[in-house]
């Protein structure tokens, strides 16, 4: 495997991991691995690549970070920057993969800032394993792919130019041993991911009046959306603060499968935000978790409690991310 490196205090490294991701050839069919020395990288990394590996030594010491919010005015003056202009990272291809490395937007809570993305998932078998995602509002966005987004987007030329495709069918994502902190739905998006024993930490509500987890927009047909397994639920909250979801669009699913819950999340546990019709149409799942969050006594009527064992095979990693051509994660 091929390995470049990026290191601040080496003349034979880049100095930055755009610079190197603009070294590795579109297209290659061999996987290319970048090296992060350990530091702080204050920038915004635009990555339209496939078979590539990024990885960092340690996410205590190699962080990637950057401030922008959604409130933020826009260079021309044509308005603010909006959502899904803020993430620190944005990845777009296939066969992506992400290790040991902390990415936080320091833009602040919603209430100032807006929105603001620290990682924009828009890859296809796109894995992350031992990072940390920093964030408030919006931290991680699991996205569609960004072709049709492009007039919207503040993309570089770079970007746009490059012919490696970014339009898939269906964009699956697994997350292991990561560490996710925000405080209003700040993991969301449409795409099929699975979260596999990750920390998954709400701070103390700043952004908005309540606080949410998730917020699916699954497109309609699709098996799985979010789907999080042994993942532990914690936060620095008010107890019973914290809902596990509510759906972005109508036919979000979100499923929480042998977790452990800690007492911010409130009894209810879903919401359904003003929208009954989303009532009958999404799929809100618990299976097998444990913790004061986890009782079901007064959980929201649309929301589903399940307890056939045959649940923890079909909500396994190995189903759930295969798709049609047996993608597991790895």
């Amino acid at each position: 495997m091929q390995t470049i490196y990026v290191d601040k205090n080496r003349a034979d490294a880049f100095s930055s991991l755009q610079e190197a991701v603009l070294a590795v050839p579109d297209h290659r069919q061999e996987t290319i691995r970048i090296l992060v020395a350990p530091g702080i990288y204050e920038e915004k990394v635009f990555i339209r690549k496939e078979n590539l590996e990024i990885v960092g030594e340690n996410p205590e010491t190699t962080l990637f970070r950057y401030g922008d919010g959604a409130r933020k005015p826009r260079p021309d003056h044509s308005g603010e920057y909006g959502t899904f202009n803020t993430a620190v990272i944005l990845l777009a291809g296939k066969n992506l993969r992400m290790e040991n490395i902390t990415v936080e937007n320091t833009a602040g809570p919603g209430h100032t800032a807006g929105q603001a993305l620290a990682l924009y998932a828009a890859a296809d078998r796109c894995s992350f394993r031992n990072c940390r995602f920093l964030g408030w509002q919006d931290t991680v966005f699991a996205g569609e792919a960004i072709s049709c987004k492009m007039k919207n987007l503040m993309l570089p030329d770079f970007f746009c130019r490059s012919s490696v495709p970014v339009d898939y069918p269906v964009l699956r994502n697994y997350f292991r041993d990561c560490y996710i902190s925000g405080d209003v739905d700040f993991i969301f998006g449409p795409n099929v991911v699975f979260f596999d024993q990750c920390e998954i930490f709400s701070r103390k509500r700043r952004s908005e009046d309540r606080a949410f987890i998730t917020a699916a927009s699954t497109p309609a047909g699709q098996e799985f959306g979010l789907v999080f397994s042994h993942c532990r639920l914690t936060g620095d909250g008010d107890p019973e603060s914290v809902y596990l979801g509510r759906p972005w669009r109508d036919f979000a699913k979100t499923a929480f499968v042998s977790c452990h819950m800690d007492g911010h999340i409130c009894p209810e546990g879903w919401q359904n935000w003003g929208k009954a019709r989303a009532e009958v149409l999404c799929s809100y799942v618990e299976y097998d978790n444990a913790g004061p969050g986890a009782s079901t006594q007064g959980r929201a009527s649309f929301s589903r409690q399940l307890t056939h064992p045959d649940l923890a095979k079909y909500y396994s990693r190995e189903n759930v991310l295969a798709g049609e051509d047996g993608w597991n994660g790895e």
